[in-house]
């Protein structure tokens, strides 16, 4: 990757003067670490997938614009990993060369070859022809040459010097099952295809009907789905395909076309080209209307912390399931990372996972679209990339941003991403603060003169106070201030602590600066959380090593450590302790024992002050241990095992009646017979 990136600098600064060119490759240099991160962008889902399928047989080759190359096979039929067959697709369909398809499709698509695959590739000179012809065509278009076809990398001789027309036997057209998710429901079961535009596949067909999936969901007109899957997936009879019904059209239209053109579209189909005697033909066509969706809970991991719970399937984009959805969305996980912008995440999940609300689907809202488009688009283009046609903010509408957190007045509320107020009763905030902070990376710098003093739980009110100051609550755009009590209280409790240590309380969080009414009083959380709750708290706080999180067998342990009232829950003083408790241990395995062997887990027991014989070592590693060292979640069940035994042990000599300090000396003895 950094080859191709120093490539591309040098053909931009040849004629520069060398200290400057120099300078160029020390820039791209440290850029390799942002490069990198957005690799897993580069990748779509189907070319990740393709890779695990190297080394199978050979497949047909489906793009549509590689039909005439002199090949039908390929090993890549949904491109080779780095390129983006729908840009490639792109610049074959622009003809801006007679061997433009010949090059690109033996590039992206290759030739499937048992042999030396050399005679396969084009030849370096058939590259840099079709480069110089399409130059200009491709700039006018604005489209890029792909940055991974370098046409001195591609052989002089012996490779393929330019198209090679091939007569294709004509198969005669037969009927198939329908699998267009938005037109599987028809009273007609089997298509045939080409259809009247040209798609030789389905997977063509679905691509294309996927952009009218949100008129059909706000139901326009009844009659549009059954007039678009007779266009795109026409019903099928005696392998001939039914012509699309002219009257379905009329229909669709006046029930569609003005909140089209509402959003500045036209009606792309054209009525008169169709005829009426299908109409006749077909008297059951159903007027389809779509029933009510069914909420579920939210699964897509890069979605969970959102400020809903529930989405419904399948989305805009036609995904039926969270699996296809959190496989798809993973490709922008990186530029969510970046934090390109902060309305990003939000956006990505109200289009992939929609919110629902008593089995309606909240459309996606423009004005975050525009938002996160507007921080995001420059950074894609300067890898080569465009904003998603998917993502085209003008095919949304801003009837539910406040539903999504964009108020009236112009504020957009944005997800927390300061660590210690994440878990909260609330899940966003906006941005400047009520400090003045312009962005939650400054804000979380100022606030970490608090955190000694947070882990201390001065005050049960302490930390939900400050959070209330430097991550304030945003619902529909709006601030929602702290009340004045809520100060008081973490002040009563904290201020002393605050003096010992020669520190006043901050003149811009005194209490007399915030309202009385119409504020926040309190931490509204659940006051409690069982064992599930624990997991999925701590799931939810990036508590995993390696995408390794804690099991429910840990959690208990953890919640039987913490629970000092011995409710069989955790309050919110508890759960904090808990947190901490955690982050240290885990901190521990990453830093220093990721992986600890025999020796190393002993070294850790002796710094924790847990006193065992081997016999007793032998049996916990025997239990948790392996020769690769030993599991996080395991290490976490190990040391918090034995520090429930040593509280225990510590309590039952606080309890014993007279001074028998000469107890002590069973504590290892108390170890072993409850492990062993």
């Amino acid at each position: 990757m950094l080859h191709l990136l120093l490539s591309r600098a040098a053909e931009t600064h040849w004629s520069e003067t060398p200290k400057r060119f120099c300078q160029s490759v020390r820039l791209l240099k440290a850029m390799m670490h942002l490069f990198l991160v957005f690799l897993g962008l580069l990748l779509s889902p189907h070319q990740a997938h393709s890779r695990r399928d190297e080394r199978t047989s050979c497949k047909p080759v489906t793009a549509s614009f590689c039909q005439n190359v002199g090949y039908t096979t390929t090993l890549h039929p949904t491109g080779v990993q780095g390129f983006n067959l729908q840009q490639i697709g792109q610049i074959v369909e622009t003809a801006c060369s007679p061997d433009v398809a010949t090059l690109m499709c033996r590039v992206v698509v290759p030739e499937c070859s048992q042999e030396d695959d050399t005679q396969t590739k084009p030849c370096r000179a058939l590259c840099e022809k079709v480069k110089t012809d399409c130059d200009s065509a491709l700039r006018a278009k604005r489209l890029f040459w792909p940055m991974r076809l370098r046409c001195d990398a591609l052989p002089e001789s012996n490779c393929a010097q330019g198209q090679e027309h091939q007569v294709t036997p004509t198969v005669p057209p037969s009927c198939q099952t329908i699998i267009v998710p938005l037109c599987v429901g028809l009273p007609y079961t089997e298509t045939v295809m080409p259809n009247i535009f040209g798609h030789k596949t389905q997977e063509e067909a679905s691509l294309e009907i996927h952009q009218f999936f949100p008129l059909v969901k706000v139901e326009c007109s009844p009659y549009l789905k059954a007039f678009l899957c007779s266009v795109y997936t026409p019903e099928c009879v005696s392998g001939k395909a039914r012509p699309p019904c002219r009257t379905l059209c009329e229909q669709a239209q006046s029930g569609c076309e003005s909140l089209m053109r509402k959003f500045g579209f036209l009606w792309p189909f054209k009525c008169e080209t169709y005829t009426t005697e299908s109409c006749e033909q077909v008297p059951d066509y159903q007027i389809f209307h779509t029933p009510p969706a069914t909420c579920q809970a939210i699964t897509v991991p890069l979605c969970t912390d959102l400020p809903y719970t529930e989405t419904a399937l399948p989305n805009i984009l036609g995904h039926k399931t969270q699996e296809d959805v959190s496989f798809e969305i993973n490709q922008f996980y990186p530029l969510v990372q970046v934090s390109c912008s902060p309305h990003l995440k939000t956006f990505l999940c109200s289009v992939y996972t929609p919110e629902c609300v008593s089995g309606k689907v909240r459309p996606p809202c423009r004005t975050l679209c525009e938002q996160a488009q507007s921080g995001c688009e420059s950074v894609l283009k300067g890898f080569g990339y465009k904003w998603p046609e998917a993502l085209k903010c003008e095919g949304f509408t801003t009837e539910s941003c406040e539903h999504y957190g964009v108020g009236s007045s112009g504020g957009i509320c944005e997800p927390i991403n300061i660590p210690m107020c994440q878990g909260l009763s609330y899940k966003q905030t906006m941005s400047p603060n009520l400090l003045g902070h312009t962005n939650q990376r400054e804000a979380a710098v100022k606030m970490s003169f608090f955190d000694s003093i947070v882990k201390t739980v001065c005050s049960l009110d302490i930390r939900f106070f400050l959070c209330t100051v430097y991550a304030p609550q945003c619902v529909a755009g709006e601030v929602q201030r702290p009340c004045r009590s809520l100060c008081e209280r973490a002040k009563r409790g904290c201020e002393n602590l605050m003096n010992s240590f020669g520190v006043s309380w901050p003149e811009e969080l005194q209490c007399n600066l915030f309202p009385e009414e119409n504020c926040i009083a309190e931490n509204s959380r659940p006051e409690t959380l069982n064992a599930e709750g624990v997991v999925a708290k701590l799931n939810d706080g990036g508590f995993s090593v390696r995408g390794k999180s804690l099991s429910l067998r840990t959690a208990h342990l953890l919640l039987t450590l913490m629970d000092a009232d011995k409710s069989g829950d955790l309050d919110v003083v508890e759960f904090f302790k808990l947190e901490l408790y955690v982050a240290a241990i885990r901190r521990e395995y990453v830093e220093s024992y990721s992986g600890a062997t025999q020796t190393q887990m002993r070294q850790i027991l002796s710094n924790h002050k847990f006193i065992v014989d081997d016999e007793t070592f032998r049996v916990l590693w025997l239990e948790y241990g392996s020769k690769d060292g030993i599991e996080y979640d395991k290490f976490m069940t190990v040391l918090t095992k034995l520090q429930i035994l040593k509280d225990r042990f510590q309590a039952h000599l606080l309890s014993l009646p007279c001074n028998c300090n000469v107890a002590s000396f069973s504590f290892e003895q108390f170890i072993k017979s409850a492990i062993i």
